[in-house]
């Protein structure tokens, strides 16, 4: 299989002095996460709802004005001020698995596909998740996809406690390098935290704070965890197949599951771990 028949032919762009409004109205209009930035039929980007998000809150113009500064919008206001540059791209006839490690190893969840120096698609996470679900040929091929849970998830989980403060999630991520972070207080679960989460809140700052550094400081250290995090949390049993878990991350749009066991925490699930489990898949 090629790269093109799992990816989507119909590519939303965005030009790099389109506004940030503009983006947002595309994202959301279409379910999409991820815009490919071009002017003169060249790719010069991408932007995702986590540049939105950390910028202005995945919001319009319309709901972040500053109290304090008028008229004047909160964060970015153009493209241009928050894509990512260079864009990586693959061509459109390439293996999943070149895709698929890229993405890996690279931490990106969306790739431009180009055919004879043209965007001729674009294919992201989601898409290889899908890979689980359907009857193409790499989903017939033996028992990749019906691998359980406990296979694959990771144990212990990185946990933080409900007050924790917003820059000790960020510092845990980074060090950590994961992107999801279950809340847990007293031996409970109480919700689940993930990047997304922190960088809405990030864009959520006032405009004065965004601009001074300290004081963005200051304001992150009075969030805690229980103002971010999602209280309503799915959850997986261990016994559960991979093929179960995409199906419930592409419906939900989840990029993590807790595995829970007994009412008791005993892991944790990932769109990357999924992908990664595809990539292995692809070598045997």
């Amino acid at each position: 299989m090629q790269l093109i028949d799992i990816g989507d032919t119909k590519v939303v762009q965005v030009r790099p002095d389109d506004s940030v409004d503009h983006a947002i109205a595309l994202l959301e209009q279409h379910g999409f996460r991820h815009l490919p930035v071009m002017e003169r039929g060249r790719i010069l980007g991408m932007v995702s709802d986590r540049d939105l998000l950390s910028a202005v809150a995945m919001l319009p113009s319309s709901e972040r004005m500053s109290a304090e500064e008028g008229p004047a919008r909160v964060g970015a206001t153009r493209i241009s001020q928050i894509m990512s540059s260079p864009a990586i791209t693959v061509e459109a006839e390439a293996s999943l698995e070149v895709a698929a490690e890229l993405m890996l190893r690279e931490g990106i969840r969306a790739i431009p596909l180009v055919y004879q120096d043209r965007v001729a698609g674009i294919v992201t996470e989601t898409d290889f998740l899908k890979c689980y679900l359907d009857d193409r040929p790499i989903a017939r091929k033996s028992g990749w996809r019906l691998r359980k849970v406990a296979d694959l998830m990771s144990s212990p989980v990185v946990t933080l406690k409900s007050g924790d403060q917003f820059v000790h999630a960020v510092r845990t991520m980074q060090s950590r390098r994961i992107r999801h972070l279950v809340i847990v207080d007293d031996g409970k679960m109480m919700g689940l935290v993930s990047d997304r989460d922190l960088r809405r809140g990030l864009g959520g700052l006032p405009l004065q704070a965004q601009d001074e550094r300290a004081s963005a400081s200051r304001s992150h250290m009075q969030v805690v965890m229980a103002d971010v995090m999602s209280r309503e949390v799915m959850t997986i049993e261990p016994s559960a197949s991979l093929a179960e878990v995409a199906e419930i991350m592409v419906k939900n749009k989840f990029g993590s599951l807790p595995v829970m066991r007994d009412g008791n925490l005993v892991g944790i699930v990932t769109e990357a771990d999924l992908l990664r489990h595809f990539v292995a898949s692809c070598k045997d």
